[in-house]
């Protein structure tokens, strides 16, 4: 967690934007594969990206209620991702969706 918010410290201090809102975006993506894949993780992830929304304050053009407005729209079945996945592909998905969330970390710090 302390690494996470020293990197975030480093991008808002270089940070653009469309950095910021590429981190965000990549985290809503995981939120989504963890909604369909009943990650139990699901609420922890949402959170998380509520705290990154917090951290970039003015770095991004989300905000919690974006957030929430996805939870929303997932729990209401408003929401389809853009290929049907397979179930039993789930846990390499939300592998996949974790590693670009932390290369955008690590680009942050650039």
């Amino acid at each position: 967690m302390m690494i996470t918010v020293l990197l975030l410290g480093a991008f808002v201090s270089v940070g653009s934007i469309e950095k910021g809102d590429a981190i965000v975006t990549a985290q809503m993506e995981l939120l989504k594969l963890s909604f369909f894949c009943d990650d139990p993780l699901y609420r922890s992830k949402r959170n998380r990206v509520i705290e990154t929304i917090t951290e970039l304050k003015g770095v991004t053009s989300f905000s919690e209620k974006s957030v929430m407005a996805l939870d929303d729209a997932l729990k209401n079945k408003a929401v389809k991702l853009a290929k049907p996945i397979n179930r039993g592909d789930c846990i390499a998905l939300i592998s996949q969706a974790q590693e670009v969330v932390e290369g955008l970390y690590g680009t942050a710090e650039q």
